[in-house]
């Protein structure tokens, strides 16, 4: 998977919890308001999706290839999904201009996207430690070095609160970072089970395929090796654990604003 599509997945996923985000906070200033949300969001989503998947849909590597991993109907369908979660935050902060609703938290979408992308480019950084033979390590492709971000926000937002006379220190934008961090960092491990010179238009293709298998295996750390076999499996779990750290942290971090 090159850089360029590990930054588009990691920016499509931000946008969609961007827009769950902004939509409860919507819901919290005004819930009589959230209809007129609800019908730019849905405006924006319809009309990028009318102008943009026609021309992804022609734009598409396997458009011509008489055999694909999925029918045609998926392909739009997984297309017009990503479309609409664009469009539609783009009807979400055009509302947000017209009536200056506040979103929950210290959220900023363009510092929030550059940590999620940030996250999904950190395992590639095997290769200038390392050097490209050792691309792929299965210590920068799992959930080790992530867990060790976690461990260093925990103990500081610890050592905060230990130190303070309010709990409320513990609502620090650390969890808020790191779990966007987390997210794109899992983002990466799932797209590295597809070729490296993949597109994003081609996962899309393949994204339900459960026969699809990772191109290679993991570089082994001493007697610790994943096959290609088991490659899918291990990318997949190690990602998965990290979202749900990600949300765990999320919570904590939201349960504090609104406390």
């Amino acid at each position: 998977m090159n850089r360029i599509s590990h930054m588009v997945f990691a920016f499509a996923l931000f946008v969609g919890l961007y827009s769950l985000i902004y939509g409860f906070s919507v819901w919290l200033s005004d819930l009589g308001t959230l209809s007129e949300l609800l019908f730019y969001y849905t405006a924006g989503g319809i009309v990028l999706s009318i102008i943009a998947v026609p021309i992804l849909y022609y734009k598409a590597p396997q458009r011509k290839m008489m055999a694909r991993t999925i029918s045609d109907r998926g392909s739009v369908v997984a297309m017009t999904f990503v479309v609409f979660c664009i469009g539609s935050l783009v009807g979400s902060i055009i509302y947000q201009w017209q009536t200056g609703v506040s979103i929950i938290g210290n959220i900023s979408i363009f510092i929030g996207a550059l940590i999620t992308m940030a996250g999904a480019l950190m395992p590639d950084w095997d290769i200038p430690f390392l050097g490209i033979s050792r691309h792929r390590n299965i210590i920068f492709h799992s959930l080790v070095l992530p867990l060790l971000i976690v461990l260093g926000t925990l103990v500081n937002v610890t050592s905060r609160i230990l130190s303070a006379t309010s709990l409320a220190v513990g609502a620090e934008i650390e969890y808020y970072i790191t779990a966007l961090f987390l997210l794109g960092y899992a983002s990466h491990l799932y797209l590295d089970i597809y070729p490296s010179n993949a597109n994003p238009l081609e996962i899309l293709w393949t994204a339900i395929d459960i026969d699809h298998k990772a191109p290679t295996g993991l570089k082994p750390l001493g007697p610790i090796k994943i096959s290609q076999k088991n490659a899918r499996n291990w990318l997949v779990g190690n990602a998965t654990f990290l979202i749900g750290i990600a949300f765990a942290l999320f919570a904590l971090y939201f349960y504090n604003i609104l406390a």
